[in-house]
């Protein structure tokens, strides 16, 4: 693994990791937009060994694009793993500043979300990690920044894992928890060393 220098952490630890009570959110939408289906004939990638496919695209060249895959069988309703790229169109920021960004703007919209942040000392690259919570959904999130000819990219690697209420949710939530500190280091590797996907800037109807 490539190092990281952890240049801000704030955690509140339960069950050994940190969370939030918030809900997660897009930060992007264009006034354009169409989503991807379910169709395997759409752009792939692969993360961790895995082929994930193009679900939704939007964006324009003059802000932002955003590309969203999901593995085959899911859908934004059912999904447990997903791989989004940020395009930040014209901006001259550096990946640590994206980094930085994506921290701040959470930190603004929900005051109780807790991150880790870091910086690649060999690469320049930036990392944001954080776990969120909304009503039955359990959701860690690892984003790497970088760049890719020159242009701010951020990829996003999302666990998800639902926990019902119940006499079960306490033993589903310490499942999530043990999974996130078992794989954590083996999906930053792998997302560390996942080369950077070309941008998706079509949108298929």
């Amino acid at each position: 693994m490539k190092k990281y220098t952890f240049v801000f952490v704030c955690l509140v630890t339960l069950l050994g990791i940190a969370w939030a009570k918030t809900p997660p959110a897009k930060t992007f939408k264009a006034p354009q937009n169409a989503e991807m289906r379910n169709n395997q004939q759409n752009a792939a990638i692969t993360f961790n060994g895995k082929k994930f496919y193009l679900q939704y695209s939007v964006g324009n060249d003059q802000q932002m694009w955003l590309n969203e895959y999901l593995p085959t069988g899911s859908n934004f309703n059912n999904y447990t793993e997903m791989i989004a790229l940020r395009s930040y169109e014209n901006s001259k920021a550096t990946p640590q500043q994206i980094a930085q960004m994506i921290a701040g703007n959470f930190t603004k919209q929900y005051p109780g979300v807790k991150f880790l942040l870091a910086a690649n000392d060999k690469t320049g690259d930036g990392l944001v990690s954080f776990i969120m919570v909304q009503g039955n959904i359990l959701e860690h999130n690892i984003y790497r920044t970088t760049t890719k000819g020159g242009t701010p990219i951020s990829l996003q690697y999302v666990y998800r894992k639902y926990c019902q209420d119940g006499e079960q949710r306490q033993a589903c939530m310490s499942a999530f928890s043990q999974e996130v500190r078992t794989r954590r280091t083996e999906w930053i590797n792998a997302l560390d060393g996942m080369p950077v996907p070309s941008v998706v800037r079509t949108i298929k109807q």
